[in-house]
């Protein structure tokens, strides 16, 4: 069986799903709607702010959509640390192609107020597979307005 996944943050990057999900299907960008990015969650190795999806009428979150394998979907579960730093939630998004799916999003558990900033590094890595990945030019340009530790 498979699982409809959508990656907002570090996971949009073709080489973190090569490995990550060997057998996944990119299926395109994608947008979540009425909701922003956000850096709600600490990072255990780095201290800084990693990537969450929020509730905020009116914003969207690009990201890519993936479709992946059940046994493919522990892989994720376990580098976003599934029930302890990370749930999963099913939310609809829109495809390039105006669709409506179900996905999985994963979502900080435990949300720290106020938000965080994340690393330079994390940041340039969700630009980086943004681009790749087709994103919206403009979406990609609010990326790149996000103030980092440094």
């Amino acid at each position: 069986m498979t699982v409809t996944y959508f990656a907002y943050g570090s996971n949009m990057a073709p080489d973190v799903m090569a490995r990550l999900c060997p057998h996944h299907r990119y299926l395109g960008p994608a947008c979540l709607n009425d909701h922003r990015l956000a850096f709600t969650r600490r990072s255990v190795r780095t201290g800084t702010g990693v990537a969450d999806v929020v509730p905020a009428p009116g914003q969207t979150v690009w990201g890519a959509l993936y479709e992946i394998g059940d046994d493919e979907l522990a892989a994720v579960d376990k580098k976003e640390g599934y029930d302890w730093a990370y749930t999963r939630v099913t939310l609809p998004v829109r495809p390039a192609d105006g669709s409506q799916r179900l996905a999985v999003v994963y979502t900080v558990a435990a949300k720290q107020t106020p938000e965080l900033l994340p690393s330079p590094e994390y940041l340039d890595l969700i630009i980086t597979a943004a681009r790749e990945r087709g994103l919206p030019e403009e979406y990609v340009t609010r990326l790149s307005d996000i103030i980092t530790t440094r």
